[in-house]
């Protein structure tokens, strides 16, 4: 146990007193989120096997997870992390050459002549110290997801909305494409997203004309029955010359924000549009690794069986906002932790809540707050 917690075990009883909470409003709107995986992996296309195309492989590949990591494609402008990129060998743990998926492959078609795949695996604890020394954000691997609505506006078929079983995709046409486009996206971010089912409860709730207006209370009404963390609404149509000209609504932790964006000929079509989303949304869900990290005490009841309390243990180690914990008391099927968190008090309560695992008992929490308290859930 940390010293600084034995100097507070004397006013312990205060503590368990105080009534320091979370709005539940919040709490009621968070979804259980989705662990995601390989985060410190990248497969990019490279020309062949030669030193130079493994080099700049490895490079490419280093930036990808940091996007991936940060939540934030600005980052990669950030002219402290250049030597890191010319060095990028320095934090590998592994690599290996792979074939493509058929779909990356066509999307490096354009740039290299017969492509293959470069797999590059980072070390965790030097890609993590990296990301630290720099002061960058993290978006933990706990992460929210998203719905995605899609309408397009096509000079034959009309507006209609885009999903894996919509009838403009049965062509290959680009119905097709931007669904490809937006997979792609959003698994090389690393953020977990659905499409919407769009049966007969949908196409009531939110009909084509309000979805391509973009309104937003009604594209919230529309998402509310589906369980997502936030949601995203694209429309887009192409031009006589073949240009792409769309907008996009999203709606996350309370926050909406609207915006445009365009494609020329034989650009992606919504690749870029979706990673500025994507690097103003995430913001929501990141923290800034800190040097004085909050000492916390979480209070967590419902622990019935060591069971259940080794699967506390697990939920806490998978927090990437956790820095360290330890048993502070017991006290029947309850027990409290100590917990050193980069994020703060408001943080680490909004990542256990959305785990699923967590129950919130808060009424309040002020941004100071040192005691969490929580029920077990998992049973």
């Amino acid at each position: 146990m940390n010293g600084c917690y034995n100097t507070r075990s004397s006013g312990g009883v205060m503590m368990l007193r105080k009534v320091l909470v979370i709005l539940l409003c919040i709490s009621s709107q968070l979804s259980i989120a989705e662990e995601v995986e390989n985060l410190y992996v990248s497969l990019v296309a490279v020309a062949d096997q030669s030193a130079e195309s493994k080099q700049g492989g490895i490079s490419e590949a280093l930036k990808n997870v940091l996007v991936k990591l940060t939540g934030n494609g600005e980052i990669l402008q950030l002219s402290r992390l250049s030597p890191s990129f010319d060095n990028a060998s320095t934090y590998i743990d592994a690599l290996s050459f792979q074939d493509l998926p058929a779909a990356s492959n066509r999307a490096s078609q354009d740039l290299i002549d017969t492509p293959i795949g470069l797999r590059v695996s980072f070390s965790r604890s030097a890609i993590d110290e990296l990301i630290r020394n720099n002061q960058l954000p993290v978006l933990p691997s706990n992460r929210p997801k998203l719905l995605v609505w899609v309408v397009i506006d096509d000079s034959a078929t009309g507006r209609e909305f885009l999903g894996q079983d919509s009838s403009s995709l049965a062509d290959n046409n680009i119905g097709a494409d931007i669904i490809t486009e937006l997979s792609e996206v959003m698994t090389e971010r690393g953020i977990p997203y659905m499409l919407p089912t769009f049966d007969l409860e949908d196409q009531l709730a939110l009909p084509i004309e309000s979805a391509w207006n973009l309104q937003a209370d009604k594209i919230q009404s529309a998402s509310q029955r589906y369980s997502a963390d936030g949601w995203v609404a694209l429309r887009f149509y192409r031009t006589s010359s073949g240009d792409v000209r769309g907008a996009w609504v999203y709606q996350v932790a309370g926050r909406r924000q609207l915006g445009d964006f365009n494609a020329e000929r034989d650009q992606p079509l919504i690749t870029s549009a979706v990673n500025n989303i994507l690097n103003s949304l995430t913001g929501s869900f990141s923290y800034i690794p800190r040097g004085d990290i909050n000492s916390l005490l979480v209070e967590i009841t419902g622990i019935n069986t060591y069971s259940d309390y080794q699967r506390v243990n697990e939920q806490f180690k998978k927090l990437e906002i956790v820095s360290s914990f330890d048993l502070f008391s017991t006290r029947e099927s309850q027990i409290t932790l100590s917990v050193s968190a980069e994020g703060g008090a408001a943080l680490l309560h909004k990542a256990l809540v959305r785990s699923g695992y967590f129950r919130s008992r808060s009424v309040n929490l002020p941004n100071e707050s040192e005691y969490l308290v929580f029920d077990w859930t998992a049973k």
